[in-house]
């Protein structure tokens, strides 16, 4: 005759209060990890916009420095150059879109997510250009994902006179 064994207790498995345990520890490391990737995309998504910011800052820049080696005519204030503050156009009503816009130099188009300055001083053998670029806060036109809203451009360069 053979004699039945029982299993020993310890080795059962696991109970459910067991199992609950490890599914809130590994919840509790996965929401961890989601708040990572979270942070990561609104970087991405910032540095995204200051690195479009700096470009069209750079654009302004080359083009100014174009118009004024060619002496160019007509373009839109910028000659002759002089001490003055002046904004970019934000859309195809404003002075100066055909010459900024797509159609131009196509540094702004419509409904950017940024707006556009500059600032031309007398830097004694130089003109000194200072462009500022910043987000749209307006409410009207795009806008940047993620947290820009304290982020701006401003780029100098200097050209000669």
């Amino acid at each position: 005759m053979t004699s039945r064994r029982t299993q020993p207790t310890a080795e059962r498995g696991e109970s459910l209060v067991e199992v609950l345990i490890a599914m809130a520890i590994l919840l509790v490391i996965l929401v961890g990890v989601l708040q990572l990737f979270t942070m990561a995309l609104l970087t991405f998504h910032s540095n995204t916009a200051q690195r479009e910011m700096t470009r069209k800052a750079e654009t302004v820049v080359e083009v100014i420095r174009l118009i004024n080696a060619t002496q160019a005519t007509g373009a839109h204030g910028i000659l002759p150059m002089a001490v003055d503050t002046r904004s970019l156009p934000v859309n195809s009503s404003y002075t100066g879109w055909d010459f900024w816009g797509p159609d131009g130099f196509a540094v702004v188009e419509e409904n950017a997510r940024y707006r556009i300055s500059y600032q031309i001083t007398d830097g004694g053998a130089d003109w000194v250009v200072s462009v500022f670029v910043e987000p749209n806060s307006s409410g009207s036109g795009g806008s940047y994902l993620g947290s820009v809203g304290g982020k701006a451009v401003r780029y100098a360069a200097r050209i000669p006179q």
